[in-house]
């Protein structure tokens, strides 16, 4: 052993004297890598369009990477190294010997590589870039093309016209107080397009008129000269003599500092109605440094501003805040005919006249319209029997009937007819030439319904493709190639790139990985905002912030995603969270090639990867089926994260053993039942995913991972966790059940795990779901301070004196599900007395005591809690009065086989449940009457009644809900 040793140590310093020295080398390389990864967030956005330095920054990603896999190792070797035994070490004297100097070889050759990528820059990138004649500002250097909006006519707005109407309405002096629009959207949106459609028409209505484009590099006193120059000359006619009297003006106010110009304006704004568009605004700090220039003289003037950012657009009131949201899919249609079908000056019409033809008759029959005309009458009934059964592809019958409209409309056009009857007239026949995609084939229609699906509703890219193909020969072929090459086709376009990759780099570092993360997902995938959290946090893209938990500062970072319209909002939860997001396609695509580029990731089908480049850091494999192909073939020594969903995983087992630096494993809804016992040798694994999964348990080597942070295996076939897993300290979430129903109509359709003994090791362990409860589970969630979400399965009656007293104690409790062993079982809840005020969230599914809601944890607690889900429990006589009183603050309350000794009769006192939102109602039998008194759920949302068998009528006062926007009546009165 002692020769053993000694030899190790000689070969050792053959490459490094020490292990001193070593990681003396270690910090030094560390220190590097911190500084690149620094770098390339600060530059990724300042020097777009500079290729050279694109392709010198790729190359130290490329370092930093390296960097990155080398250090992980150097840790968890050392680690390993500092674990071992005395006797241990001099027998794996060898192995320690041969990595370390493996590992002095790799930062050896790094640090000779870090030193030429500098040199390559002072040699290349300075050079070239001081032979640039002019400097041009950030914005202008990478889209030279986007800051110049052009007019379009009013029957060019497609899909726009409410929004229209109602800017003009707000534009208008109805209201005499200075008011603040806002307009925002994601880029692309049309958001610029509508403004100065309506800005040119207006702008005569008031004294002075100014538009001012703000770039992202703005400045306060910048926007100050620029809004006087403009105020100063906003009448003056761009004639030759007048050019002067501009400049001149602009030598004058180049010499005022921000105070005089701030007083100039404000004596020129004084007792005259203005209105100023701030366009492009990407920085509330822009308005908020200029805003009290802006009299208020109560003459009804106005300031518009458009965004893509949510905090920007609040600068407005509520009501005077316009969100674009993407066309419908008929409106995309018009938008895409007119942009590929430019100079159609053919009847060549629509593709739904019958859907035409039925708002055409259901206007002519409206009561403004009484005096309409017969022939009108009659002209919307043709069209309406004429439609019925008409084919598509039947260009020939669609021409005859549309001569035949235009020809009718066209006479009635020329009678003097009322305003409305003659927009309506008029609105015929525009409609009538619209979709000239009607006389093409069946399989060119439906290609291009795919091409504008793909778009996503966004107005510029339709916009693009429409322009493309209408150079384009009208072949299915044509078309499907253009189809299949779609986001090359819009990365080719200056515009829609500059617009959309400008939201991309306006984005801080963090969050440009964090959005990059979401394209790892399928198109149209419903991102839950739990799952993100966990993910980035697994990644390392998330930096603390003071106080707040990493998964606070994580909820941060998607809200602002979701404000600044890079992520669309598609659910919130019952506490008022980002609950579901998803990523809108045009912008997936321009994640994924600049994902590809930088090397971050990719999503590719099996075909795809057998070519991918080993280096890839990311693979998304989501949706494969399964293949015949050897899998073991398939290496990627520096992946660092899998996301297979929905998937056939036989290729897992070849990643595991080949991927060491893996730090997530992402297997929801795929298809495997077996986690191999490699997993325990990476040493890197932060997160693992096996919700919905037929895995029946987890081997015992899953100790080995020291790194884990979270292990979600809900919905498995799992009854027992390995007792080493109260080995992984770091574990922030731990959620494991098994689905014993899936038509979930048993009491229990769900199962929590035994709890390992030790448990209580976990300290840092945030989330628990789900556990069954047992006579000892109470003493070790004490010790669990850190616990913010637990659900508990399986509880006995004689659990819950020691067990709830113990709940009661938890500081940081959030959420908390109890759950009794069977619908019989009763849960005494008189000793849950929560001494925090953060539980917002409770769950109870059992039989519990008459006077339920007479407990300290509803009459002392009661009000801190917003979420409130009952099931199996007996109640009071009338269960809204007692719970109104108790818990007034609900956002979500839900009933389930509640009882009462007569509760026949439901009422929802008057002025009940303020902030209630949503309303279940569940197999209720006894209810034969459901009450709402006036002014009762005031901001009510969905309301959801189902199997209350004997309610006899639809419940009283609903039509006074006035925010209800889904309700859901099943299973009622029987007779």
């Amino acid at each position: 052993g002692s020769y053993a040793a000694i030899e190790a140590t000689m070969v050792a310093k053959s490459k490094i004297s020490n292990l001193m020295e070593l990681s003396a080398t270690v910090q030094r390389i560390r220190r590097q890598f911190l500084m690149m990864n620094f770098f390339i967030r600060k530059m990724g956005a300042s020097y777009l369009s500079d290729e050279l330095l694109k392709g010198w920054i790729a190359e130290v990603r490329m370092l930093a990477y390296r960097v990155e896999d080398v250090l992980d190792s150097f840790f968890y070797h050392s680690i390993q190294f500092k674990k071992d035994k005395f006797l241990n070490k001099i027998v794996k004297g060898s192995h320690y010997a041969v990595v370390f100097n493996g590992i002095a070889d790799e930062l050896i050759q790094i640090e000779k590589d870090i030193e030429h990528v500098s040199k390559l820059k002072d040699m290349w990138v300075h050079p070239v870039s001081q032979l640039i004649p002019t400097q041009v500002t950030v914005s202008e250097q990478r889209f030279p093309l986007y800051n110049f909006p052009q007019l379009m006519k009013d029957e060019d707005l497609v899909g726009m016209d409410n929004y229209r109407q109602h800017l003009k309405q707000l534009l208008g002096p109805k209201i005499p107080a200075l008011g603040v629009i806002s307009l925002w959207g994601m880029g692309g949106m049309g958001k610029t397009t509508l403004v100065i459609n309506v800005y040119e028409h207006h702008k005569e209505e008031f004294d002075i008129n100014v538009w001012l484009t703000v770039s992202q590099a703005f400045t306060v006193e910048a926007l100050l000269r620029k809004l006087l120059l403009e105020i100063r000359t906003c009448k003056l006619a761009m004639a030759d003599g007048l050019v002067n009297q501009r400049q001149q003006a602009s030598n004058d106010i180049d010499n005022l500092g921000v105070s005089q110009l701030k007083r100039e304006l404000q004596e020129a704004l004084t007792q005259k109605r203005y209105l100023v568009v701030f366009d492009d605004v990407w920085d509330r700090r822009a308005y908020d440094g200029i805003h009290d220039v802006f009299v208020d003289c109560r003459n009804g003037s106005r300031i518009v501003i458009t965004t893509r950012r949510g905090d920007v657009a609040a600068l407005a009131h509520k009501g005077c805040q316009l969100k674009l949201n993407p066309l419908e899919l008929k409106d995309a249609l018009l938008l895409f005919c007119k942009k590929a079908f430019p100079n159609s000056n053919d009847l060549e019409y629509p593709l739904k006249l019958q859907e035409l033809a039925t708002d055409i008759a259901k206007k002519s029959k409206d009561s403004s319209l009484t005096e309409c005309p017969s022939e009108l009458k009659e002209l919307a009934t043709d069209i309406a029997k004429k439609c019925k059964g008409l084919p598509l592809v039947n260009y020939s019958q669609l021409k005859d009937l549309a001569h035949d409209i235009v020809k009718k409309c066209d006479e009635l056009l020329l009678e003097k007819l009322p305003s409305e009857r003659h927009d309506l007239a008029t609105n015929i026949v525009n409609k009538c030439k619209l979709f000239p995609l009607a006389k093409c084939s069946s399989e060119l229609q439906k290609i291009a319904v795919e091409i504008v699906k793909k778009c996503g509703g966004l107005p510029l890219a339709i916009a693009s493709i429409g322009s493309l193909l209408s150079a384009r020969m009208q072949l299915e072929c044509v078309w499907k190639q253009i189809y299949d090459q779609l986001p090359c086709e819009l990365e080719k376009d200056d515009q829609v790139r500059g617009v959309l990759t400008l939201s991309y780099y306006d984005l801080p570092g963090e969050l440009r990985n964090c959005f990059l993360y979401c394209s790892m997902f399928p198109e149209d995938y419903l991102l839950s905002r739990e799952v993100l959290v966990k993910l980035w946090i697994a990644e390392g893209f998330v930096v603390k912030n003071g106080d707040s938990t990493l998964e606070e500062v994580a909820e941060g970072y998607l809200m602002e995603l979701v404000h600044r319209n890079m992520l669309q909002l598609v659910h919130n939860d019952e506490l008022g969270r980002v609950r579901i997001c998803r990523m809108h396609d045009i912008l997936r695509e321009l994640a994924l090639s600049i994902s590809k580029a930088e090397l971050f990731g990719t999503a590719n089908n099996f075909s795809e990867m057998v070519q991918m480049n080993t280096n890839v850091r990311r693979l998304s494999a989501c949706r494969w089926k399964q293949t015949k192909h050897d899998v073991s073939k398939i290496k990627f020594p520096h992946l660092r994260t899998m996301i297979a969903l929905e998937s056939f995983t036989d290729f897992v087992p070849s990643m595991l053993s080949e991927s060491k630096h893996l730090t997530v494993l992402e297997l929801q809804d795929s298809v495997i039942d077996e986690v191999p016992p490699s997993i325990g040798d990476l040493f890197n694994l932060r997160y693992i995913g096996l919700r919905n999964t037929a895995v029946k348990c987890l081997p015992d080597s899953i100790e080995k991972l020291v790194n884990l942070q979270t292990l979600n295996a809900k919905s498995t076939k799992i009854e027992k966790l390995p007792g080493g897993i109260v080995k992984l300290y770091k574990l922030r979430h731990l959620l494991a059940d098994r689905l014993s129903d899936e038509t979930r109509m048993e009491f229990r359709y769900f199962c929590g795990v035994e709890a390992p003994k030790g448990l209580s090791r976990l300290e840092e362990l945030q989330t628990l779901e789900t556990v069954e409860a047992s006579k000892d589970l109470g003493g070790q969630l004490e010790k669990m301070i850190q616990l913010r979400n637990l659900w508990i399965d399986n509880i006995k009656y004689e659990h819950c004196t020691e067990l709830f007293a113990s709940l009661s104690k938890m500081p940081l409790l959030y959420s908390l599900l109890l759950c009794a062993s069977d619908e019989k079982e009763k849960l005494n809840i008189e000793n849950l007395i929560p001494t925090s005020t953060m539980l917002q969230k409770l769950i109870i599914r059992g039989c519990t005591a008459e006077r339920t809601l007479d407990c300290p944890m509803f009459q002392d607690y009661g009000g801190n809690l917003k979420y409130l889900a009952l099931s199996g429990c007996h109640l009071e006589n009338d269960p809204f009065e007692a719970l109104a009183s108790c818990v007034p603050n609900l956002t979500y309350l839900s009933l389930n086989k509640v009882h009462s000794n007569s509760a026949q009769t439901l009422v929802l006192p008057a002025l009940s449940f303020p902030l209630l939102k949503t309303l279940v109602l569940r197999n209720m039998s006894d209810v034969n009457v459901l009450k709402i008194e006036d002014d009762a759920l005031p901001c009510i949302e969905g309301l959801y009644i189902v199997s209350l068998s004997n309610l006899k009528s639809v419940p009283e006062g609903i039509e006074c809900l006035s925010s209800l926007k889904k309700l859901t009546l099943l299973g009622l009165h029987n007779g």
